[in-house]
């Protein structure tokens, strides 16, 4: 199985607001190294629904999930986008008279051939018809991934000149008319034969319109139809986590639903490299596939879901629940504990099971790709934000990330997965942060 990277890597950008940042860093003093996340509403590789700029109309989360996951077929526009103008005639021309799965790739070529620093990334890139998105909505279609942005670059000279208009826009306005999903600034599609397996999954949120994506393609897969589960945590506004959530709704025209958020801090379903408690650690992007390998594939579940809240996650009771998880599994702690305190309570810290070191000894000496929980794995957890906990406190993570096994945190819903060995897609967001970054879980039962 190959899993190919379609995304591009989130870093400071001359044309957008939206940007990774460092909230804690080592250099700095801090005790640990953590991700941050601003949010703008738009940038890099994303995905946008018919609710940004369409009243009464859907926004990400009011999607089925088989919308951002499914098989992908690959349209080649190459040759008409050479041209620099790409018509709906070349599109019937590819696809001749046959339907098309409800993910379809737009492949121009132009975010494999320019870099997204350019300015070119803009000036060059070749137009599509806004009629392109009525043949694909035609054929079936209900997201439509493309290697090129729809956003304009507004000049911020007094006169108003200096920006860059983006005739795409039409065809992303049109598309959202005809409800697809628009997904933009993909690259590497060079790299893809004609269908894929496509994960095209931007973070969660509630009421997200927009919201930053990592998609990533399959070569090979076992069905067509699989049973997809989120198990993912949405973003919201929280008395524990940094994240602060601003959504603002614009009724004169034009309308606009806008969701801005800026993230400071390891909450919510994301990842952990060693390096965030590990100063010498491994950093997500040294990791095979900047993590995608360690993140997607085989999983194992352990379920524990009937213990008492709290207790002790020991290294007896994994020995008598775990059953033989083959070594490279993604090893998944089940605890139930969102579904039944719920993420936003405060007993969610305070009455979590929580994992003892000998445990988490246990669980390294499997070999796993990663171990993902759905509870706070240390004990002294309970005490943030009361009081500061150093970092030599959090003894569970350092006897995972210490031997090099990264985490998946704060999970939900593992009880809806009727199977013991489900394939786990995890997606991080591809950062320039080095300890980790937010996620969307699924799991898919073939």
């Amino acid at each position: 199985m190959t899993l190919i990277d379609l995304s591009q890597r989130m870093e400071p950008h001359w044309a957008w607001d939206s940007f990774p940042l460092v909230s804690q860093a080592y250099d700095d003093g801090d005790e640990f190294q953590e991700f941050g996340l601003r949010w703008s509403g738009q940038g890099f590789t994303y995905a946008s629904a018919p609710g940004w700029r369409i009243a009464d109309t859907p926004t990400l989360d009011a999607l089925p999930l088989e919308i951002f996951a499914g098989v992908a077929e690959v349209i080649d526009l190459t040759a008409a986008a050479a041209s620099g103008i790409v018509s709906a005639g070349a599109l019937t021309d590819a696809i001749e008279m046959r339907d098309l799965p409800q993910l379809a790739i737009v492949k121009t070529g132009h975010g494999d051939a320019v870099p997204m620093r350019r300015r070119e990334y803009w000036t060059l890139a070749p137009v599509l018809a806004p009629a392109l998105a009525e043949i694909l909505a035609e054929r079936g279609v209900r997201h439509v991934c493309l290697d090129l942005s729809c956003d304009p670059v507004t000049g911020l000279r007094p006169d108003g000149t200096g920006g860059i208009a983006n005739p795409n826009e039409a065809f992303r306005k049109r598309a959202h008319s005809l409800g697809l999903v628009v997904t933009e600034n993909m690259t590497g599609l060079r790299r893809l034969p004609e269908r894929v397996f496509l994960f095209a999954l931007p973070l969660r949120g509630q009421g997200l319109t927009t919201a930053p994506s990592r998609p990533v393609a399959m070569t090979e897969w076992p069905s067509d139809s699989p049973v997809l589960r989120d198990v993912s945590t949405p973003l919201m506004n929280h008395w524990r986590w940094r994240l602060e959530i601003k959504r603002s709704i614009t009724h004169s025209p034009p309308y606009e639903d806008r969701t801005e958020f800026v993230q400071t801090g390891h909450g919510f379903t994301h990842c952990d490299a060693p390096r965030h408690m590990v100063r010498d650690g491994e950093t997500i992007q040294s990791m095979a596939n900047e993590g995608l390998d360690r993140f997607i594939g085989p999983a194992w579940i352990i379920d524990l879901s009937d213990i008492p809240l709290p207790a002790p996650i020991t290294a007896e009771l994994l020995a008598q629940r775990a059953g033989d998880p083959p070594a490279g599994r993604r090893i998944i702690l089940r605890s139930d504990l969102t579904n039944r305190l719920g993420y936003g309570s405060t007993r969610w810290h305070t009455h979590a099971p929580n994992l003892e070191v000998q445990a988490a000894k246990w669980l390294v000496a499997r070999s796993p790709a990663a171990l993902c929980l759905d509870f706070p794995q240390d004990l002294v957890a309970r005490e943030m934000p009361g009081r500061h906990v150093y970092n030599q406190e959090f003894v569970t993570h350092h006897a995972v990330l210490g031997q090099g096994v990264p985490f998946i945190e704060d999970l939900r819903d593992l009880g809806e997965i009727r199977c013991r060995e489900p394939f786990l897609v995890a997606v991080p967001l591809r950062m320039t942060c080095v300890d980790g970054a937010p996620m969307r879980v699924i799991a898919v039962e073939w």
